[in-house]
């Protein structure tokens, strides 16, 4: 519910307030962990919003970075699933994987992913987590 609401404000207005973020993120608490973070890491996940793309997973990866729900064990297959439709300006996506698991566990990810046969944009997507990461190191 908590996407859809997402999905049907950004087309509407192009921005989320505070408020509202606080009431979703209080929805999203009352749900399991795992059912919140699928809802949320399905947004970086879907290829049929290209045009909203940006907002959608700006907006969800804001939501899933302040609920910091635990990450599914296999996170390298999440990972996976996310770099063909992730928008490579979008952090949150990294920086939850980051105080999820920690760094050098999403790093490791990050090189098995890069070692299996990936098309150009996974690549990208790979070396941009690596970017993320490393200019969170540095701030």
């Amino acid at each position: 519910m908590v996407v859809s609401k997402l999905y049907e404000t950004v087309d509407s207005t192009g921005r989320l307030d505070a408020q509202r973020l606080e009431q979703w993120l209080g929805i999203l608490r009352r749900r399991p962990a795992v059912e919140a973070f699928e809802a949320l890491v399905g947004v970086f996940c879907n290829a049929s919003r290209p045009d909203s793309r940006y907002l959608d997973q700006e907006y969800a990866g804001r939501l899933l970075l302040s609920l910091n729900p635990p990450s599914p064990p296999d996170v390298q297959a999440v990972i996976k699933r996310t770099l063909p439709t992730w928008d490579l300006s979008v952090e949150q996506l990294p920086m939850y994987f980051e105080a999820a698991i920690g760094r050098e566990a999403v790093l490791q990810a990050l090189d098995m992913l890069g070692s299996q046969g990936s098309s150009e944009q996974e690549q990208r997507a790979i070396e941009t987590f690596r970017f993320w990461l490393r200019a969170r190191r540095d701030a």
